[in-house]
C-alpha cells in the first residue's frame, strides 16, 4: 500500500527538522522505502516571530524540496504547522501561514510542553480558525495529555468537525508509555482521522516510518481502517473533501486493548 504524509518537517534548514540538504535527500529515500508517495511540508510557523519574508523563503525551500523529491518520484506539497499562540489571530489576518495546499485545511499544533490550556485558549482558537475560513488539522493530539488521554475532549474536538492526527511515532513508543497508550485508546475508539510522520530527521527516531507502524498494525487492525488512516483521509485532505469517520470493531477492540 501506498501512503500519504500529511505532516513532515522534510523542507531543511527552517526549523527545528531536517538540518540540510543532504539529510533531505537521505529522509526522501526514507520516505521512498515506506512506499510514501506523497508528503505534505509542514515547516513550524510561529505567530509573532515569522513575517511574510519568512513565510516567503518558506515556500521557495519547500519548492526545493519538490524538485529534490521527484528524483524518488514522491510528490511534495505545500503546508505549514501553525503555533497557536496568543498573536495566531494576526497571523491568520495577515496570511502568515501556508494553508494544506491551498485547501481549506490548516494543520495546527498547541505546546506540548505544557499542560493544555482551558476552553478559553483551546476551543476558542479552534473555533476562531474555523471562523476564518479553515478547518483545523490537530496535530499529534496524543501528545498533549501527559497524564492520560481526555476521550471525551476529543470527541467534542471531532464533533465540532476537527480533524485528529496522530504521529506514527507515538504509536512505536518513540514518545513514551503515556503518549503510545494515549495513541492506541484513540484508535481502539476511532478517534482519529490521520496518521502521519511528524518526520523531524532522516535516522533515529523521528523519521518516516509509516511502513514500519503499517506492518505493526496490520497484524491487529483491518485493512481498510489502516488505508481511510494513512491513505485516504490525506487524499481528502489534498482534495479539499470531507474526511472519513473511522469505524472500529468495538467489542473486539475492548478485548484486543485488555490484552495489551
Amino acid at each position: 500500500m501506498q501512503f500519504i504524509d500529511i505532516h513532515g518537517h522534510y523542507a531543511w534548514g527552517i526549523d527545528d527538522g531536517i538540518a540540510n540538504q543532504d539529510e533531505a535527500i537521505k529522509a526522501l529515500k526514507l520516505a521512498k522505502e515506506n512506499n510514501i508517495s506523497s508528503i505534505v511540508a509542514t515547516p513550524h510557523v510561529v505567530p509573532g516571530t515569522h513575517n511574510e519574508t519568512d513565510i516567503q523563503h518558506f515556500k521557495k525551500r519547500i519548492n526545493d524540496l519538490k524538485l529534490l523529491a521527484q528524483q524518488e518520484n514522491i510528490t511534495v506539497y505545500e503546508g505549514c504547522e501553525l503555533f497557536l499562540n496568543h498573536d495566531y489571530i494576526q497571523a491568520i489576518d495577515h496570511q502568515l501561514l501556508i494553508p494544506i495546499e491551498n485547501t481549506s485545511y490548516l494543520l495546527v499544533e498547541f505546546d506540548v510542553r505544557k499542560e493544555l490550556g482551558k476552553e478559553y485558549e483551546v476551543e476558542d482558537y479552534l473555533y476562531e480558525i474555523e471562523i476564518k475560513g479553515y478547518k483545523p488539522i490537530i496535530a499529534h493530539a496524543e501528545r498533549y495529555f501527559p497524564h492520560g488521554i481526555d476521550l471525551q475532549r476529543i470527541e467534542q474536538w471531532i464533533d465540532n468537525g476537527y480533524v485528529i492526527q496522530v504521529n506514527a511515532s507515538s504509536l512505536l513508543g518513540v514518545h513514551g508509555k503515556t503518549v503510545k497508550n494515549n495513541a492506541y485508546q484513540l484508535l481502539n475508539n476511532g478517534l482519529l482521522h490521520i496518521i502521519a510522520t511528524d518526520t523531524h530527521r532522516s535516522q533515529g527516531h523521528r523519521i518516516p516510518c509509516l511502513l514500519e507502524v503499517y506492518q505493526l498494525l496490520s497484524k491487529k487492525y483491518d485493512y481498510q481502517t489502516l488505508k481511510a488512516l494513512m491513505f485516504d483521509n490525506p487524499l481528502h485532505v489534498l482534495q479539499n473533501e470531507a474526511i472519513e469517520t473511522i469505524q472500529m470493531n468495538q467489542s473486539f477492540f475492548k478485548k484486543l486493548f485488555k490484552r495489551r
